[in-house]
């Protein structure tokens, strides 16, 4: 199933998070950050930004409850 250009584009409060690295986008594709990969898709969720931990490096660390 493809995803539509509305559901790939992360909605206001929500942010794409890879959760094999911590790198994020508001774009599940990556179009609005350069350091997003193809891997990063694959293992992406959609997550509350509210909820996000980040470390030094601007990566999530922890995802609170």
């Amino acid at each position: 199933m493809a995803i539509d250009m509305i559901d790939r584009i992360a909605p206001a409060g929500k942010i794409w998070v890879c959760m094999a690295c911590g790198k994020t986008s508001k774009d599940l594709y990556g179009d609005d950050t350069p350091w997003w990969d193809a891997s990063c898709v694959m293992n992406s969720s959609l997550v509350d930004e509210d909820k996000l931990v980040f470390g030094e490096d601007r990566r999530v660390v922890t995802i609170k409850d």
